[in-house]
């Protein structure tokens, strides 16, 4: 594993990426793991494992550092992850990645910003298949859709209340940014979680539907926001036969 490569440099501070790169001399998949924390904790190094899951795979596997909040509210983060994927093409033959075969994963605020990121309109920053686990995707009307902790987290996120910017509140959630173009998708909840809801996944399915967006819902039944070792043994699994089939069995255009 190479640890604290650098991607990008924002006003004077660095950020930095792990890496596991397949021993082969043929570009190969690339799985990117972003880290979950709320948009304000959390580190790279917490997808380690999950990284070398996909690597043990044979995919190129990556974990990036993102700003956090609130030191830097939205859109650091997502613009951190949009830079790290066209990182990844800018530098595809280097980092032996194919550039037309990366797949973002994230569990929590790492599920959402991979939802972001299959949304993007910019095809350098944009994933090609992406595994959102237990992610907001509706930000908005917080008293409605999210219990207090989630609101917590929320606004400390996007760093001013909804009705001041209404317009970035919708702009950051990944519901609203649905359209035809966006990446294949599994989603993946627990049906218990009591931080991130479940029916914000199931109306991101249903979003995604009405677009013709090929996707899959797992609910993961006595499961919650964390998942027991045997929950998440299903979630990589799930994960990689989505990942096999979007980005290696020549189904992607």
């Amino acid at each position: 594993m190479r640890f604290d490569e650098i991607y990008a440099s924002i006003d004077g501070a660095n950020l930095r990426y792990n890496a596991i790169l397949p021993d082969s001399t043929e570009l190969s998949a690339a799985v990117v793991c972003i880290h979950g924390g709320g948009w304000v904790s959390g580190d790279r190094n917490d997808m380690n494992e999950v990284a070398r899951y996909f690597a043990d795979h044979g995919y190129a596997a990556f974990s990036p550092q993102y700003r956090l909040a609130p030191l830097h509210p939205y859109p650091a983060a997502i613009e951190d992850g949009r830079t790290f994927l066209a990182f990844l093409r800018e530098n595809s033959d280097k980092l032996g990645v194919r550039s037309n075969a990366i797949g973002v994963i994230g569990n929590s605020a790492g599920g959402h910003l991979s939802a972001l990121l299959g949304t993007s309109t910019d095809p350098q920053e944009k994933a090609d298949a992406v595994v959102n686990i237990s992610g907001l995707v509706d930000l908005t009307d917080p008293n409605k859709h999210h219990p207090q902790i989630s609101w917590d987290f929320i606004g400390q996120f996007m760093g001013a209340p909804f009705a001041q910017n209404s317009a970035a509140w919708i702009e950051a959630s990944p519901l609203y940014q649905v359209r035809p173009s966006t990446s294949p998708m599994l989603i993946i909840h627990g049906s218990d979680d009591d931080i991130v809801w479940p029916d914000q996944s199931k109306r991101l399915k249903e979003a995604l539907d009405n677009v013709g967006v090929e996707n899959e819902l797992i609910i993961l039944d006595g499961e919650g926001h964390s998942f027991a070792v045997q929950g998440f043994e299903t979630i990589l699994d799930r994960a990689l036969g989505f990942f096999d089939a979007k980005l290696r069995s020549g189904a992607l255009k």
